[in-house]
């Protein structure tokens, strides 16, 4: 009883009004927008691994380099797009073999930006469900071409032994080439 009536004692000494508010820190801002590593200052453990290795930076200035010529490529089926690559690749840090990792997304990156070399032969291609007219396969990739001639995805050659999942593969098996995304969308193509 005694304890009851100290809290309605309490309770009446209460000042109306609301609650005093309670400062609060301001938000913190998202990080800028980046398309490839900033070695001006570094923020990202990917982006401070890549310029502290001369082969990886010159992997990050070759994208840049692309980038700033033609812009990011614009996202479809078969493209990633590059705000979502760049922290796919910053997620390297996260692995144990996070050179390997961070090179690989850069090879696969440089699969698609790097110019379509017109020597490279284009191979004639029937899909199901149709979408890509040719394929061109060269040592370092294979570049899908739609029907205006323009590239339509580009899968590294070759993923090497990293932790790295490309957002794009591409196996042949005989004349079939079996198309896939890292999120499960497919195609088959003959030739």
């Amino acid at each position: 009883m005694r304890r009851a009536a100290g809290v309605m004692a309490a309770a009446s000494l209460a000042l109306p009004g609301p609650a005093p508010a309670i400062a609060q820190a301001p938000p913190v801002p998202p990080p800028a927008e980046q398309h490839t590593a900033d070695c001006r200052a570094p923020v990202f453990a990917t982006d401070q691994l890549v310029c502290a290795d001369p082969a990886l930076r010159a992997l990050d200035s070759e994208v840049a380099a692309l980038l700033a010529e033609a812009g990011p490529p614009a996202a479809s089926r078969w493209i990633e797009a590059q705000e979502q690559w760049f922290l796919r690749r910053s997620r390297c840090a996260f692995a144990a073999d996070h050179r390997a990792c961070a090179e690989a997304a850069y090879r696969e990156r440089l699969a698609l930006l790097r110019p379509l070399d017109p020597a490279l032969a284009r191979q004639p291609v029937r899909c199901e469900p149709p979408g890509i007219a040719a394929l061109a396969i060269g040592q370092d990739r294979i570049v899908l071409v739609d029907s205006a001639g323009k590239v339509a995805g580009a899968a590294a050659a070759g993923a090497g032994k990293s932790s790295w999942q490309p957002f794009l593969t591409a196996t042949r098996r005989k004349a079939t080439f079996a198309i896939r995304t890292s999120a499960g969308d497919a195609q088959r193509c003959r030739r």
